[in-house]
């Protein structure tokens, strides 16, 4: 199970977070999401089933399903990823990612784009490695930037929609 605490920009209250994922040898996954609001003592949990293909190294599709257990909303989404090693190592990566997300309750979908360069730092200090990722997201006309190490990461999203707006959050890793 990995769980973390997690701050950011719109609730500003810590939030107790744990995942669980159960994989079969079908590649089918069952992920579990449960948040606990410190401020406000809400818990809140997402319940994740999808399919996982691997066409091709380094190639990934999802199709599924999710129910938020609060609201009883369901989204079926299907998301696909494409990484290219821009070095032998594997340590400068190009991420290609899509997404698109239907909820049924309002007849609506949700389109979703993105790229990302991400570099890996192994022993940036003694015991310590390093993450970092710049990214655009091109239907939400954002810039997103994450610099991450062992247990700590730092998140950015610079939104254009409704004036330039900075949207951060930081988790730690428990």
């Amino acid at each position: 199970m990995e769980t973390s605490l997690r701050l950011n920009a719109e609730d500003r209250s810590l939030v107790m977070h744990a995942k669980e994922n159960f994989v079969s040898d079908g590649n089918i996954a069952l992920q579990v999401h449960a948040k606990l609001n410190t401020q406000t003592g809400k818990p809140s949990c997402l319940i994740q089933l999808k399919k996982k293909f691997f066409p091709e190294v380094l190639t990934s599709i999802d199709v599924g399903a999710k129910v938020d257990v609060e609201s009883r909303e369901v989204t079926y989404s299907i998301q696909g990823k494409k990484t290219w090693e821009l070095t032998d190592n594997g340590l400068l990566c190009l991420d290609l990612k899509g997404a698109y997300n239907y909820q049924p309750h309002t007849q609506s979908g949700k389109p979703k784009a993105s790229v990302e360069l991400s570099q890996k730092v192994f022993n940036f200090t003694e015991d310590q490695d390093l993450k970092v990722k710049l990214g655009i997201t091109s239907l939400r006309e954002s810039l997103t930037c994450s610099c991450g190490e062992n247990n700590w990461t730092l998140n950015a999203e610079l939104r254009e929609s409704g004036g330039k707006r900075v949207h951060w959050s930081i988790a730690y890793d428990l």
